[in-house]
């Protein structure tokens, strides 16, 4: 009798561990199917940013090497003797050069004067002039439109030299979508680009970049050029890459 209940207790037991240990193992497996794979990558959605888009403007003119370009002003003083007014031609990069015809108002007169800006001097047929005639920015108070299209320090520079940059609208010109950048630019790097502008003043600018391709087809900066009042310069570039030779006349 004692035997008989021993053995039953001894297989009750035995019978309680095996259960046991089924739902331990159950449960371990059970968790180990809920915790990821370290394996597997990592997928990230982080949209780019602002500045994401200006730096991949600038790459896409810096490749381009050459570029059309109209530049128009508004708001412009007109008790000033020397400003220009609109300029509209097509540049290089390596070397810097511009070629094409800048509308200008010199002393008092407005003149459209065609004009080649390579290696540092201006190629320029003054009004009433039936040659080109050779001179420097410095002696005619201009800036150097040459400078526009140079690869470190010209309208390239502007990109990524913006502060507070921030996608602005969205639209359709065209076949393009155009994606507005807004931001700010130092007074000093205004001046340094194109010649004119109050360098501890502040401008406001705005980038149209088309999609898929990152143009910058669109630059348009507003701002103390003459103060006190504000002034603006529009700018817009096409024809990337287009070949383009630029030699002194």
């Amino acid at each position: 009798m004692m035997s008989s209940l021993h053995t039953g207790r001894g297989r009750g037991r035995t019978l309680a561990a095996a259960v046991s240990l089924a739902a331990l193992l159950g449960s371990a497996a059970c968790s180990g199917d809920d915790e990821p794979d370290t394996d597997d990558p990592v997928e990230t959605t982080e949209a780019p940013t602002p500045e994401d888009r200006l730096a991949q403007a600038r790459e896409v003119l810096t490749d381009a090497g050459s570029v059309s370009l109209e530049m128009t002003g508004s708001n412009l003083p007109e008790d000033l003797d020397n400003y220009i007014i609109k300029a509209v031609g097509s540049g290089t990069m390596d070397p810097p050069a511009f070629e094409g015809t800048i509308t200008a108002n010199v002393s008092g007169i407005q003149a459209d004067v065609p004009t080649i800006a390579f290696a540092g001097e201006l190629h320029v047929q003054l009004p009433f002039t039936p040659d080109y005639i050779t001179t420097k920015p410095e002696d005619l108070n201009v800036p150097d439109p040459a400078k526009l299209f140079d690869p470190e320090e010209g309208i390239v520079s502007l990109l990524t030299t913006t502060e507070d940059a921030a996608f602005g609208d969205q639209s359709r010109e065209g076949r393009e979508i155009v994606q507005q950048v807004t931001g700010t630019l130092p007074g000093q790097a205004v001046v340094d680009l194109l010649g004119v502008g109050d360098a501890e003043g502040t401008f406001e600018v705005t980038y149209g970049l088309v999609e898929e391709s990152w143009e910058a087809r669109t630059v348009t900066i507003t701002g103390p050029f003459y103060p006190p009042a504000d002034s603006t310069y529009a700018l817009t570039l096409d024809d990337f890459g287009t070949p383009v030779t630029i030699e002194a006349p």
